[in-house]
């Protein structure tokens, strides 16, 4: 077999090795979210919070 030639168990090896020797906090490996509005996130979790609770009563509506 080619000495390049990579199998699996070396890719992996290759892998792991790449992923423990960068920092933790490289922004290159991090995804950065920018920042919101409170008002926004508020708006937000009510949304979530009435899509539940139209949730919640579909299914009542639909076992009753």
């Amino acid at each position: 077999m080619n000495a390049h030639v990579l199998t699996y168990p070396a890719l992996q090896r290759r892998l792991i090795s790449a992923r423990r020797s960068r920092a933790l906090f490289l922004s290159r490996t991090t995804q950065h979210v920018r920042s919101r509005d409170v008002r926004v996130e508020l708006l937000r979790a009510a949304v979530a919070l009435a899509a539940l609770a139209m949730w919640c009563v579909s299914v009542v509506l639909i076992a009753g």
